[in-house]
């Protein structure tokens, strides 16, 4: 290879990785952040510094059958006048409301829910809308522009999402940081793509 065709070579390497290929690999990069951050978190409830994330409250917590996504776990717990009267009620703004022991831990429990780690998955809505499987996912908040420029940001789009991801932030610290091993792979997957995009441009 000539020099001047080693220099045209490289000026397109260059221009590859600031534009296009380089919009495509933040992509691919958040895409791989959101896929290693859920798994951690959901799998073993450990945060990005290696650290379990605080328990489940078990405090005292008023419930009514609204407090359940599953109408059997209302009938379960209140669906009999033996079982109600069981437990001591509380009226609030005109409602009447049982006073659940064990608190958020049980109502997890009564859901079938595990209990031995925080993994903040419920419903699973937030997850879903903060994973990002491909470049239209809602959890991609960044723009197109944003990728060339090579910037990511994952998050929940949606309002009741992103008050749930910010309410779980406030009680338990960040839960879309990546860990060090996680940065490390995420370093190593980039630089072998753009190794990629060298011997593409024959380099």
């Amino acid at each position: 290879m000539t020099l001047p065709e080693l220099n045209k070579n490289l000026d397109k390497t260059v221009k590859d990785i600031q534009n296009n290929y380089n919009g495509d690999l933040m992509v691919k990069l958040a895409i791989d952040a959101s896929t290693l951050i859920k798994k951690r978190v959901i799998e073993t409830g450990i945060n990005a510094e290696g650290q379990k994330y605080t328990p489940y409250s078990t405090k005292p917590i008023l419930v009514g059958c609204k407090t359940f996504i599953q109408k059997s776990t209302c009938q379960t717990l209140l669906g009999s006048k033996s079982k109600r009267k069981e437990l001591e009620w509380r009226t609030v703004g005109g409602k009447r409301l049982a006073i659940l022991p064990g608190g958020y831990k049980k109502i997890r429990e009564l859901q079938g829910r595990q209990t031995g780690f925080v993994d903040f998955s419920v419903t699973n809505r937030m997850w879903k809308n903060i994973l990002v499987t491909k470049r239209t996912d809602p959890g991609l908040l960044s723009s197109d522009t944003d990728h060339k420029n090579g910037i990511a940001i994952i998050g929940a789009r949606e309002e009741l999402e992103k008050k749930k991801l910010a309410g779980n932030t406030n009680r338990r610290g960040d839960i879309l940081d990546l860990s060090k091993n996680e940065i490390d792979q995420l370093k190593k997957s980039y630089g072998l793509s753009v190794l990629n995009i060298f011997k593409e441009n024959g380099l």
